[in-house]
């Protein structure tokens, strides 16, 4: 993350992103139009889109047929969130050609709304295709009051695949913080641990990265009404800093579906061993 020339931006439901150079307030997409949308521009081709609500997506835009190329959910800032990338071919008028004619690239960042917080997008959009892979970086500066990288943005890589070439100190999430000793409250609803994570993908994701010193880490995680993930924080750990955010971003990227039967918040120990990852699910703590 080379972002120190990067500018800090104020913006809408509480987020801050940090952009990369020559970004500009204005411009507008006439292919979406939302409450509270505005753009940012950098030269002719460089657009990024903020907004309220889901954001652009091939159901929603007009005037161009959108192709989804890729997507997943995961966590960013402490929020869930939806990555999805898009490609379209841009028709030009033959009366009054714009030059903007050819291949189109963008990628959406949506969070959801939880608990008092809105839901809001994020999309960037370029007709050259690298741009995606140079400024993808953008989508981990956003931060929200209240988020665990809210006083300092962070890199927190969160697509799978990328993960498999990550030593431990490339991946960046939640700092953890300070906290008294956990006591577990006994719960017989607590789901297995094989039902909270993939941890056959996971150990198929650090088998090639260099090894884990032994330890732990106690993660707390939280869902909505709707079984969404709410929050995900490291509560309790004796693993260096690089690893904790290794294992956060880990967890958080392949966390299976949650089960309604199952508690609204648990804990879930993660201990680094030999024989690979164990894990262990706990009651939240008691007050």
């Amino acid at each position: 993350m080379k972002t120190e020339k990067w500018h800090s931006f104020s913006e809408i439901g509480g987020m801050t992103i940090l952009m990369p150079p020559g970004f500009v307030a204005g411009g507008a997409w006439a292919g979406i139009s939302s409450a509270e949308t505005h753009g940012y521009t950098s030269g002719s081709h460089r657009f990024i889109l903020i907004g309220s609500g889901a954001g652009p997506s091939n159901m929603n835009v007009g005037g161009a047929a959108l192709t989804q190329t890729a997507d997943c959910t995961t966590v960013l800032s402490g929020r869930r969130a939806e990555l999805t990338s898009y490609m379209w071919n841009e028709e030009d008028n033959a009366m009054s050609p714009s030059g903007q004619a050819g291949p189109q690239y963008m990628v959406v960042a949506r969070f959801f709304s939880t608990g008092s917080e809105r839901e809001v997008f994020v999309a960037f959009k370029s007709n050259i295709q690298s741009d995606i892979g140079a400024n993808r970086q953008m989508f981990w500066t956003i931060t929200f009051p209240g988020s665990a990288g809210s006083a300092a943005p962070v890199a927190q890589q969160t697509i799978a695949s990328s993960l498999r070439e990550a030593a431990p100190g490339a991946v960046a999430a939640a700092p953890p913080v300070a906290a008294p000793p956990c006591v577990p409250k006994p719960d017989p609803t607590l789901p297995a641990a094989s039902a909270v994570v993939d941890s056959a993908l996971v150990q198929m994701l650090v088998s090639g990265a260099a090894a884990m010193p032994h330890g732990f880490a106690t993660m707390s995680l939280k869902f909505d009404g709707s079984g969404s993930l709410a929050g995900l924080s490291v509560a309790q750990s004796d693993l260096p800093d690089p690893v904790q955010k290794q294992l956060v971003t880990l967890v958080a990227s392949n966390l299976k579906p949650h089960d309604a039967k199952s508690p609204a918040a648990y804990m879930l120990r993660v201990d680094t061993q030999d024989q690979g990852l164990h894990y262990t699910v706990q009651g939240s703590c008691a007050p």
